[in-house]
């Protein structure tokens, strides 16, 4: 690993005064990815499946309050219609 860091370093330094920010990245990036497939693939799959994650759980919270919001306006409207339904004394001994 210390090898590796030190390449790196001594690839930044070498190159620049000749080349963008943007190409030595890239250049960077193309070795350490050509060094290490499996762990870049790896890398990238967490990180899709984290942010896929984080998305859904953003994405599902309004949808269960929205539910939950229907289904407490569905059982008023049930015992509403129960209620006009039952006589006085009935609906004083449920307490509706």
């Amino acid at each position: 690993m210390a090898a590796h860091s030190n390449r790196v370093q001594g690839h930044w330094t070498e190159e620049s005064e000749s080349g963008s920010m943007f190409g030595q990245c890239a250049e960077v990036a193309q070795q350490t990815i050509e060094d290490y497939p499996l762990g870049v693939t790896l890398g990238a799959f967490a990180a899709g499946l984290g942010l896929g994650a984080m998305i859904g759980a953003a994405l599902a919270q309004p949808i269960a309050q929205r539910r939950q919001a229907s289904a407490e306006h569905i059982g008023r409207r049930i015992l509403d219609s129960i209620s006009d339904l039952l006589p006085a004394s009935v609906q004083r001994q449920l307490h509706f």
